[in-house]
């Protein structure tokens, strides 16, 4: 059965690794092996002698079932002497888990420096250090098991028989579980979950048996029992940590095999079986009949026969984002057209966003397709969005007149419930500035005039603030794919993605500062035909939180030199504020001096 190779299949994977690690570092590696051991046993002591202490304080004398030479022992100096056991054996614990650390990072080192390979990822001491740490452990543990089956086999046969009873009954369980292909997905899923459950039953099945056999048969001696019951916990926990570390030395056995193994190299990962369900419905341009299913529910009714219904592939632009243009045609009648979206796992955020935004009461105002369907296919989130008659998509003319494009989204004034959700739950852009931004810039800063202007914004920071918190607020989606973005004859946008759409103050979302000032300008003033609230904005506030928004990005990016180029401009912008003055309805002259673009 699938579950059975797959251990084996581990198991012999998991030997031919720690032949290697005993191989290039034996010392280290029979020494973590040791370590765990001691850790394991020291922290069961720990936990084990407390009890013995409270019953012994809660007895007139030494209990019969401890042992007889304890009898001769006064009873306070045996509670005293079982504390400090706790103590010495709970450091111990303590000591072991520092020094496996240690071990792990020096023995996985060793290994690493005997392969003679380069680095192959970023993360790849932290990964080999962990994949050393829990194979050892494993090996510590398959060890301990051993002993504890010898140590069972001797005092409690049938405490034995339950154990290997239930793990075979577990594991032939989990086997039915997974026979069928479709549920190994989901079983590999929940895994962890569903470990820790198999390990909670097992120990109160194990305690059930024990009740029965004390009720029923002979029993065993009180100690013994209390000694079984204590040592079957701590090897189902541990049986518990190895069952989860093989899943993660699973899922990075690649990268392991990479790191450890001479002749392997590092080989991207077998596609996972949830990314195979989301490519096979690229076939939906083939077999049309869960499209179908989809538009009789946005029409109300099944599709009669004789209408013709075309679906077919259209780059989205986003990694695992499918996009498919549908156009559906009846005798006679006009042809509609819809975008189908379906969303891989990574943009479920995204899916659930622009629900939001394209179901408020403000969204047959946006620049917007209406979205007609919410669902799901194969799992994977589905939006259907109706498209208007003489929309192309025009990706080429995306970047040339972005800024033209803001007005549609700042004409917009956001719903109160829409707003009111968004602010509980992100940050504006005057929140995300803080004046300990100067300190990183002042560190970085090398000529004295770029010192002083630090400085200045430093003492005025709190001005710019609050200009930043006079703004009303635009909805934005300047992240919209340009493959996504349609256009009508006479230039109209119509943006059919808004899964990263934010709320900012009027200009804190523009991306590129050179140049942009006549067209900011241009942009503002028509949206402000309508929306009279934009009309009253100082062009030299709207020009403060252009630069503000553009030191953001710039500051984010770690491109620091940029971010200070900005600051007389920003400053000046301030001063104008301040005093009242102009500062000219010309193209914004201090943008276009010198400072980068944002790289996009």
């Amino acid at each position: 059965m699938w579950f059975y190779r797959v251990a084996l299949r581990h198991l012999y994977w998991s030997a031919a690794v720690l032949k290697k690690f005993f191989k290039l570092v034996p010392l280290p590696t029979l020494t973590l092996v040791v370590l765990t051991l001691v850790s394991q046993f020291s922290r069961m002591l720990a936990f084990f002698l407390p009890l013995k202490v409270i019953i012994l304080i809660g007895s007139t004398g030494t209990p019969r079932y401890f042992p007889d030479s304890w009898a001769a022992l006064d009873r306070d100096a045996l509670v005293i002497a079982l504390s400090l056991a706790t103590v010495f054996f709970y450091a111990a614990s303590l000591s072991s888990e520092r020094l496996l650390s240690f071990m792990a990072e020096r023995g996985a080192a060793g290994v690493v420096a005997g392969t003679h390979k380069l680095v192959l990822f970023t993360n790849q001491d932290e990964v080999a250090s962990q994949a050393y740490q829990k194979l050892a452990a494993g090996l510590a543990t398959g060890t301990l098991a051993a002993v504890l089956i010898l140590l069972f086999a001797l005092v409690y046969p049938g405490f034995l028989f339950a154990i290997i009873s239930y793990v075979l009954a577990a594991s032939a369980f989990v086997a039915l579980l997974g026979h069928r292909v479709e549920a190994r997905g989901e079983l590999q899923q929940k895994a962890g979950s569903l470990i820790g459950l198999i390990s909670g039953i097992g120990f109160m099945m194990l305690f059930a048996f024990m009740v029965v056999d004390f009720l029923l048969w002979e029993g065993v001696s009180f100690m013994v029992a209390l000694i079984s019951l204590l040592l079957s916990r701590q090897l189902l926990n541990r049986l518990d940590g190895v069952l989860k570390d093989a899943i993660w030395l699973s899922d990075k056995r690649l990268q392991i095999n990479a790191i450890f193994f001479t002749g392997h190299r590092l080989e991207k990962m077998p596609e996972h079986t949830r990314n195979r369900r989301f490519w096979s419905l690229l076939c939906l341009c083939e077999n049309c009949d869960q499209l179908l299913r989809i538009l009789a529910q946005v029409k109300g009714h099944a599709l009669v026969d004789g209408v013709r219904v075309q679906c077919r592939w259209k780059q989205s632009g986003l990694a695992d984002l499918l996009a498919f243009d549908v156009e559906v045609k009846a005798a006679e009648e006009e042809a509609e057209r819809y975008l189908l979206k379906i969303f891989g796992k990574r943009h479920r955020k995204a899916a659930m966003s622009e629900v939001d935004i394209l179901s408020s009461v403000s969204s047959h105002l946006l620049p917007a397709p209406e979205l007609v369907y919410i669902g799901d296919m194969e799992g994977f989130d589905v939006h259907l969005l109706r498209l208007s008659e003489g929309y192309v998509r025009s990706s080429w003319l995306v970047r040339r007149v972005k800024n033209e494009w803001l007005a549609e989204y700042w004409k917009v004034e956001p719903d109160k419930a829409l707003l009111n959700r968004y602010l509980r739950s992100h940050p504006l852009l005057p929140h995300r500035l803080g004046s300990w931004m100067m300190e990183r810039l002042d560190t970085v800063a090398v000529k004295e005039v770029d010192r002083s202007n630090i400085e200045n914004l430093r003492f005025c920071f709190d001005e710019v603030l609050a200009e930043l918190n006079l703004l009303p607020l635009v909805i934005c989606n300047v992240s919209a794919p340009k493959d996504l973005v349609l256009l009508s004859e006479a230039g109209a946008l119509c943006a059919a993605h808004w899964g990263e759409w934010s709320i900012e103050p009027v200009g804190a979302e523009v991306s590129r500062a050179r140049g942009a000032g006549k067209s900011l300008r241009k942009a503002l003033l028509r949206a402000a035909k309508d929306r009279e609230v934009l009309a009253e904005v100082p062009l030299e506030r709207f020009y403060l939180c252009v630069l503000c928004g553009v030191f953001e990005k710039f500051f984010q990016r770690q491109r620091y030199a940029d971010a200070i180029a900005l600051l007389p401009d920003l400053l000046r912008c301030l001063s104008h504020l301040k005093n009242g003055s102009d500062i000219g309805k010309d193209s914004l002259v201090f943008l276009a001096a010198g400072v980068g673009e944002d790289n996009e």
